[in-house]
């Protein structure tokens, strides 16, 4: 299966401005994958966005205020503690 078997045309519109510049400074040939990337980049971020939000409004999770990248870390170095003493007492 061939790369561009994987691709779909997709139709939607965009200010003419943000066309004119899109064309003005990306090359026809390279505007598929230069769009692609820019909407893969945008979907990752919001997908992130979101789970920083869905973290942030958990309850139980958080302690003393820290926001979902502190809790995140907190809880990873928990689990990292519990691993290696699970791992110690098997030795």
């Amino acid at each position: 299966m061939g790369i561009h078997e994987r691709k779909r045309r997709a139709t939607f519109s965009i200010d003419s401005a943000v066309k004119e510049e899109l064309e003005a400074r990306i090359p026809s040939s390279k505007r598929s994958g230069f769009v692609e990337r820019a909407i893969a980049e945008a979907l990752r971020k919001e997908a992130v966005e979101g789970l920083r939000k869905t973290l942030d409004s958990m309850e139980g999770y958080s302690s003393g205020g820290e926001d979902s990248v502190e809790m995140l870390r907190r809880l990873r170095s928990e689990r990292d503690i519990y691993l290696a003493a699970r791992h110690a007492s098997k030795l």
